[in-house]
C-alpha cells in the first residue's frame, strides 16, 4: 500500500477494505437483473396480444360446438316471439285507432257546447233586436206627438218670413227710386252746368279720336288675349308636370316605406344571427338561453318530473342542409315550440316562459308522455321510392322530439319533392299514377306547399330564407350584410329620387304661380281696356237741349225725391216691426225644432245598433248551421272509427288465435317481425356453416385449455414481475441514497481516527475523498525543528511513511467490520521509536477489539518491544537454512516464545 502512488488506487482500496465496492457491485449486479427482466416482461408482453388473439380464436371455436344447439333452440324462440311480435304490431296499428276515436269523441263536447253557444248567440240577438225595436218605436212616437206643433209654429214662421221680405223689398224699392232720382238729378243738373259753358263745342273731332283709341284698344286686347292663351297653356302644362310628379312622389313614398319595412327587418334578422353565431339557442329568441337556463336549474332542484325538451328546432338535425327552408316551413311554429311530461311539469314551465318572456310571443307547450323508443311508423308512412319523407332527412337523437313531430305534425306522411313542377305531378290526384300511398302533402325547396286531397292545392312560400334551421351562421350573416347593403343602396336611391321630385315639384310650383300672376295681371289689363273702350262707345255727340226742359225735370225730381223719402221712412218702419216678429216666431220654431232633433237623434244610435244586431243575427245564425254540419260530420267519422276499430280487433283476435298454437303462452317482444324474420335466416346461415367448418372437438378443447392456460400463466408471470420491478426500483433508490449516506460516514470516521494516531507522534495530516471522483489523497506532516518548512508527503522517509500507513491501515480497520485482521512487513522501513509507537497502537486498537482477530507478521524481533499484553501470543518461525532447497517446518504448528514482561 506504502508503494502505491495513485489516489485511485487508494480509494479502490479504501472501497474494497470497508466493503463498499461489494455493496457496490451488488448494486450494479441488482440494475442488470432488474434490466434483463424488464427486457423479458417487454417480450411477453409483445406476445401477448398474439397469443390472446390465439386464445380468441380457439375459444371461438370452442364455443361453436356448444352453440349449435343453442342457436336451434334460439331458433324455435325467435319463431314463438315472432308469432307475437306479429299481433303486436297489429296491436300498435289499434292504439293510433283508438286514440283518433278517443280524441275524436273528447271533442265531441267541444262541438256540442259550439252549437249551444250559437244558439245562445242567435237567442241574445233576436231579444236584442226586439228591444231596439221597442226603443226605437217608442222614439218615433214622441216625435209625431210633437210634429203637428212643428208643422204649425214653421208655417207660421214662414209667413212672417215672407211678410218681412216683402217689406224688405218694398223698401229696396223705395230707396234704389231715390237713389237713382238722386244720381238723375246731379247728372241733369252737370248736363245744364255743361250745356252752358260749352255751347260752341267740336264734337267731330271729338268722334274721331275716340275712334282712335277703340281701336288700339281692340288691338292691344287682341296681344293680351294671344298672351293669356300662351301663359294659359304653360300654366296648364306646368300643373300637368306637378300632377305626374306628386303622383311618382307617391309611388317612392310607399317605394321607400317598403325598403324602410324591409331595412328594419333584415337588421333584426341579422341581430339575431350575429346573437345565434355565439349561441346557437338565440336564433329562436333572445329569452330561449335564460329560459332554458331556469330550467337547469329547476332541474338541478328535482322540481320537474321529466326535464323537458326545447325548443324542438334545436334538438335535431338535417341529413342534408338542402332542405331547410321547405322543413321549416313544414314545422312552422312547432319549431319553437316546447314538450313536457305532464300537466305539472306543464305550469312550471310556463311559470318560467312568463317571467322571461314578458308580453313578447311565448312559445306553444305540447304535453304529452314521454317515451324511451320511437313510434314504428315502418306501416302507416308514405310509401315512396323516389322520394324522401321529413322523417327521413332529421337526424333525430331524442325519442321524445321524434315522437312529438309525427304526433303533430306526421313527418312521416310528409313528402319532399325539389321541383315543383315534378311535384305538382306526383300529387295531382287527376293524374296517375296518383300520389304515393299514405301521402297527404308535400314540400318543394323553395318552400312551396302542396295538398293532394280532396283536390290538389298549392301555396306558395313568401320566403326565401330558413331562419331557424340554418346551419352556417356566417354564410348567412354575410348573405344577409349583402341584402342590408342592397336595400340601402336602393334607399338612398330613393331618397335622391325624392329629393329630385321635391326640387322639380318646387320649381313647376313657383313656374306655376308665376305664370298665375301673369293671367291675372292680362286680365287686369283686359278688363280695364274693356271698360275703357265701352266708355268710350257710350259716348254719343250730344244733340242740341233746351236748358230749360232740363231744369223743369230737376225741379219734377226734386218732388219726387221727396215724395220717396216720405214713402222710404214709412217702409223702413214696416220693415222694422216684420223683422221683430220673424224673430220671435223663429225663435219658437228652434224651440220645438230642437226638442224634435234630440229625440230624433236619440234614434239613431238605435238604428245603428239595429243593424249592427240584424248582422249578428245573421253570423249568428250561419256559425250555428256550420256547428250542427260540423257536429253530424264529427258523429258520423266516430261511427266509422268505431266501426273500423271493431273489425281491426277482430283481426287482432284471429292473430292471437293463431300465435297460441304457436306458443300458448304471451311472449312481449319489442323487436318487430321482419327484424325477427331477418335474425332466423341468418342464425340457419351460420349453423350450416358451423356444420361445415367444425373440426375434431376433442382436439379444439385441448388446444384450447393449453393456449388459455399458457396464456394466463404468461399474463399472471408479467403482473407479478412489473409489480416486483416497480418495488425493486423504490427499493434500489432508497439503498443508492443509504449507500451514499453510509459511504460519507465510514470516510468521515477514517479521517478523523487517522487524524488521532497521527498525533500519538506529534504528526499532523489529513485524508481528503472526492467521491464524485473516485480519489483517495493523504497529506502527513510530522513535527519539524523551529525555522525548518513543512515537507511534502514524498519527503518522508521510509519510516515515516510506514508510520503513516500504519496509521492509514488502522484508520481502515476502524471502520471494517471483518473478524479477522492481518498485516505484514508494516515495520520493515521503521525506526526503533516508529516501531514502537506503532506496535503500542496497534496492541491498544487489538486490546479494545477483542471479538476480533489480530495477525501481525514481521521479519523483526518482537521481544525487543517488551509488550505484555493479555491474549497475545508471538509465534517466532526458525531461521531458514541457506543451502537447502525447502524448507523444515516443525512438527508442531504453533511453537509458542513465553516472553512474558512485566
Amino acid at each position: 500500500m506504502d508503494k502505491s502512488k495513485s489516489p485511485h488506487d487508494k480509494y479502490k482500496f479504501f472501497l474494497k477494505a470497508t466493503q463498499l465496492e461489494q455493496m457496490k457491485a451488488d448494486y450494479q449486479t441488482a440494475d442488470q437483473h432488474r434490466e434483463v427482466t424488464k427486457e423479458v416482461i417487454e417480450k411477453k408482453e409483445q406476445m401477448l396480444p398474439k397469443l390472446e388473439k390465439e386464445v380468441l380464436d380457439w375459444e371461438q371455436k370452442f364455443k361453436s360446438l356448444t352453440a349449435i344447439d343453442d342457436l336451434k333452440k334460439k331458433i324455435d324462440r325467435l319463431k314463438e316471439d315472432m308469432a307475437w311480435a306479429f299481433v303486436s304490431e297489429k296491436e300498435k296499428g289499434l292504439q293510433p285507432l283508438v286514440r283518433e276515436h278517443d280524441s275524436e269523441k273528447a271533442r265531441m263536447p267541444r262541438f256540442e257546447q259550439k252549437v249551444e253557444e250559437a244558439k245562445d248567440n242567435v237567442n241574445k240577438f233576436v231579444n236584442q233586436q226586439k228591444s231596439i225595436q221597442e226603443q226605437l218605436k217608442a222614439a218615433s212616437e214622441d216625435v209625431l206627438l210633437l210634429r203637428p206643433k212643428y208643422e204649425e209654429l214653421k208655417e207660421v214662421l214662414g209667413q212672417k218670413k215672407k211678410f218681412a221680405r216683402n217689406a224688405l223689398d218694398d223698401f229696396k224699392r223705395v230707396e234704389n227710386t231715390l237713389k237713382k232720382n238722386q244720381r238723375e238729378k246731379s247728372a241733369l243738373e252737370a248736363r245744364i252746368k255743361e250745356l252752358q259753358k260749352s255751347a260752341q263745342h267740336d264734337y267731330e273731332s271729338e268722334r274721331r279720336g275716340r275712334e282712335e283709341k277703340i281701336e288700339k284698344l281692340m288691338e292691344q286686347i287682341k296681344g293680351l288675349q294671344a298672351q293669356q292663351h300662351t301663359t294659359e297653356h304653360q300654366n296648364e302644362q306646368f300643373r300637368s308636370a306637378v300632377t305626374k310628379y306628386k303622383a311618382d312622389m307617391y309611388e317612392i313614398n310607399q317605394e321607400f316605406q317598403a325598403l324602410k319595412s324591409n331595412e328594419a327587418r333584415k337588421s333584426k334578422t341579422l341581430q339575431s344571427l350575429h346573437a345565434a353565431k355565439n349561441d346557437k339557442y338565440k336564433r329562436f329568441g333572445a329569452y330561449v338561453p335564460a329560459v332554458l337556463k331556469s330550467i337547469d336549474e329547476h332541474c338541478r332542484k328535482g322540481a320537474f318530473h321529466q326535464r323537458p325538451r326545447g325548443p324542438i328546432g334545436a334538438c335535431f338535425h338535417l341529413k342534408d342542409q338542402k332542405w331547410a327552408l321547405p322543413v321549416e316551413r313544414c314545422l312552422g311554429n312547432l319549431i319553437s315550440s316546447f314538450c313536457c311530461n305532464d300537466h305539472h311539469d306543464q305550469k312550471l314551465l310556463d311559470s318560467i316562459l312568463d317571467r322571461h318572456c314578458g308580453d313578447r310571443s311565448r312559445p306553444s307547450i305540447i304535453t304529452s308522455k314521454f317515451k324511451d323508443k320511437v313510434y314504428d311508423t315502418s306501416r302507416l308512412r308514405v310509401q315512396s321510392d323516389e322520394f324522401p319523407a321529413v322523417i327521413d332527412v332529421l337526424d333525430v337523437e331524442d325519442p321524445v322530439i321524434a315522437n312529438c313531430l309525427i304526433d303533430q305534425r306526421s313527418i312521416e306522411l310528409i313528402l319532399l319533392i325539389a321541383d315543383r313542377k315534378r311535384a305538382t305531378q306526383v300529387m295531382d290526384p287527376e293524374l296517375r299514377p296518383g300520389p304515393p300511398k299514405n301521402c297527404r302533402e308535400a314540400f318543394t325547396l323553395s318552400g312551396d306547399q302542396l295538398y293532394c286531397f280532396p283536390s290538389l292545392r298549392h301555396y306558395s312560400c313568401n320566403y326565401d330564407r330558413a331562419k331557424f334551421l340554418t346551419a352556417n351562421v356566417e354564410e348567412d350573416i354575410l348573405k344577409m350584410e349583402e341584402e342590408l347593403h342592397g336595400i340601402r343602396s336602393d334607399l338612398d336611391k330613393n331618397r335622391q329620387k325624392q329629393r329630385n321630385l321635391n326640387t322639380e315639384i318646387s320649381r313647376n310650383e313657383n313656374e306655376g304661380k308665376k305664370t298665375d300672376t301673369q293671367l291675372m295681371k292680362i286680365h287686369q289689363k283686359i278688363r280695364k281696356f274693356n271698360t275703357d273702350m265701352e266708355d268710350l262707345k257710350s259716348i254719343e255727340d250730344p244733340a242740341p237741349v233746351d236748358v230749360t226742359t232740363l231744369e223743369e225735370e230737376v225741379e219734377n225730381l226734386k218732388e219726387s225725391i221727396q215724395a220717396h223719402e216720405d214713402q222710404k221712412s214709412e217702409k223702413q218702419g214696416r220693415y222694422e216691426d216684420a223683422q221683430i216678429e220673424v224673430d220671435e216666431a223663429d225663435s219658437n220654431f228652434k224651440v220645438i225644432e230642437k226638442e224634435m232633433r234630440s229625440k230624433a237623434e236619440g234614434g239613431e244610435p238605435l238604428r245603428d245598433d239595429l243593424g249592427k244586431v240584424q248582422a249578428e243575427i245573421e253570423q249568428a245564425k250561419s256559425h250555428k248551421k256550420h256547428y250542427e254540419m260540423k257536429f253530424k260530420e264529427q258523429e258520423k267519422k266516430i261511427a266509422d272509427l268505431k266501426k273500423k276499430i271493431d273489425t281491426y280487433k277482430a283481426e287482432i283476435q284471429t292473430d292471437i288465435d293463431k300465435a297460441c298454437i304457436v306458443c300458448p303462452e304471451r311472449r312481449n317482444t319489442r323487436r318487430s317481425v321482419t327484424n325477427l324474420e331477418s335474425e332466423i335466416n341468418q342464425i340457419n346461415k351460420r349453423i350450416k356453416t358451423e356444420e361445415k367448418s367444425r373440426g375434431n372437438p376433442e382436439e379444439i378443447t385441448r388446444r384450447y385449455n393449453e393456449t388459455k392456460e399458457s396464456y394466463q400463466k404468461i399474463r399472471r408471470e408479467v403482473r407479478q414481475c412489473r409489480t416486483f420491478i416497480e418495488r425493486l426500483e423504490k427499493v434500489m433508490i432508497q439503498r443508492q441514497q443509504q449507500y451514499y449516506e453510509f459511504r460519507r460516514f465510514i470516510a468521515m470516521r477514517a479521517k478523523y481516527f487517522f487524524i488521532v494516531l497521527l498525533s500519538n507522534r506529534q504528526y499532523t495530516g489529513k485524508m481528503m475523498f472526492s467521491h464524485p471522483k473516485e480519489t483517495l489523497e493523504m497529506s502527513v506532516q510530522p513535527p519539524t525543528a523551529e525555522g525548518e518548512i513543512n515537507r511534502d508527503m514524498r519527503s518522508l522517509s521510509g519510516g515515516e511513511r510506514s508510520f503513516a500507513t500504519v496509521c492509514f491501515i488502522l484508520a481502515l480497520w476502524d471502520a471494517m467490520e471483518s473478524p479477522f485482521r492481518c498485516l505484514d512487513e508494516f515495520d520493515v522501513f521503521m525506526d526503533m521509536i516508529n516501531r514502537r509507537i506503532s506496535m503500542d497502537m496497534m496492541m491498544h486498537v487489538a486490546q479494545s477489539q477483542k471479538h476480533k482477530q489480530f495477525i501481525f507478521l514481521t521479519p523483526q524481533n518482537m521481544s525487543q518491544l517488551g509488550i505484555a499484553i493479555a491474549d497475545l501470543h508471538i509465534f517466532r518461525m526458525p531461521d531458514p537454512d541457506r543451502g537447502q532447497g525447502t524448507l523444515p517446518f516443525e512438527n508442531v504448528n504453533r511453537q509458542q516464545e513465553d516472553e512474558d514482561e512485566d
